[in-house]
């Protein structure tokens, strides 16, 4: 029997789910309306991401200020799987809010799971 890979996300429905999943944790996410593939992602601390979206994954094209911060820097023409990964390293604020988010969503799965078993 063949084994039948998992659908590859569109752009349109990754760059969704990163708008709902992941709004709050963001300043603003903006697509370029020249490039269906070309999206701005700006942190809470004001860098702003220029990422393509292609079927390597997400790469960081172009990251402003010019003053920004040396490690950001650095993710100019990096490719991700997963825009979570290039989030983390450009966003501290972003990361903090992202583990307060998975640490909640754990709680919430135990607290589940306990419920569960008094039954």
């Amino acid at each position: 029997m063949a084994v039948v890979p998992p659908p590859i996300p569109t752009f349109a429905e990754d760059t969704n789910q990163l708008s709902q999943e992941y709004g709050s944790f963001l300043h603003r996410v903006t697509p370029d309306d020249s490039d269906a593939n070309r999206l701005y992602i700006e942190t809470k601390e004001h860098v702003i991401l220029t990422v393509e979206f292609s079927s390597k994954g997400w790469k960081v094209c172009k990251v402003e200020p010019g003053d920004a911060p040396l490690q950001v820097k650095a993710l100019e023409g990096e490719t991700y799987e997963m825009p979570e990964g290039f989030l983390m390293a450009a966003s501290d604020e972003f990361k903090r809010l992202w583990h307060e988010a998975l640490v909640q969503k754990l709680s919430n799965l135990t607290r589940f799971d306990s419920d569960e078993g008094d039954e």
